[in-house]
């Protein structure tokens, strides 16, 4: 029963560790591909009194 109990916490774990890769991943790619608006904003605004 104990071996039972930790295999399916060690599974939800490694399910849980993931998922979080996974979307830290997506979001790190779209943020290199297409960063964020505000910052180029900002620097145009700067260049362009």
């Amino acid at each position: 029963m104990l071996l039972l109990l930790s295999f399916g916490f060690l599974i939800v774990l490694a399910v849980l560790l993931l998922s979080i890769w996974s979307t830290v991943r997506a979001y790190n790619v779209k943020h290199t591909i297409d960063p964020p608006e505000d910052a180029s904003k900002g620097l145009t605004d700067k260049k362009d009194p």
